[in-house]
């Protein structure tokens, strides 16, 4: 029985080390809905010089910030990508430089990590094919979980957060409390087996 609550015991105390060491970032979740034609598009998210700024900052590092070449030309941690999918050229909207970079769709969303304590949310988002040229904002959205879920539905143009099932606390205490007491119905009976 000490056994089976010490190996309880570590492995609650990994899973919690885990979540503070991946809790530093949290992840973009962009999915393209109601694309009925399947429309081929490059989406770009669209990084803000202030936030590489940040990332610059945040590492320690002593590096000016010279548009495209910041990321191109150096490893910088906090922007995690892949430097072949960096655009040559920066984008301008209202005399703030955002570096474009294209991302990859995997299980049918696009993700990009951003660093948590970066204070705005003034990243968008670009949407561009022969057809359209669309710049996402994402500024009045939430992070929940450690991720921000944003929906595009293609067709329409229009963006918003999935809709959640919020599960009542009562449910989740109960829930709790069933999973404890079968833990513990599992330990007492390895114990009466064993005597």
């Amino acid at each position: 029985m000490k056994k089976m609550i010490t190996i309880l015991i570590i492995s609650v105390m990994i899973g919690v080390c885990g979540y503070v060491q991946a809790s530093t970032t949290f992840e973009l979740s962009f999915r393209v809905l109601n694309n009925k034609k399947s429309e081929r598009f490059d989406l770009y998210i669209l990084l803000p010089k202030e936030y590489i700024e940040f990332a610059i900052k945040e590492a320690n590092l002593e590096i000016d910030y010279e548009g495209v070449s910041t990321i191109k030309e150096n490893t910088i941690p906090g922007i995690f990508i892949e430097k072949s999918k960096v655009q040559d050229e920066v984008y301008t909207e209202n005399d703030q430089e955002y570096v474009p970079i294209r991302l990859e769709k995997e299980n049918q969303v696009y993700s990009f990590e951003i660093l948590k304590n970066y204070p705005k949310m003034d990243i968008k988002y670009r949407i561009k094919n022969i057809q359209k040229d669309y710049i996402v904002h994402i500024d009045n959205f939430k992070i929940e979980s450690g991720k921000c879920e944003i929906e595009y539905d293609y067709q329409k143009d229009t963006i918003k957060q999935p809709d959640k099932k919020i599960m009542p606390t009562g449910v989740k205490i109960l829930t709790i409390l069933l999973v404890f007491l079968i833990i513990v119905s599992a330990i007492a009976r390895a114990k009466a087996r064993k005597n």
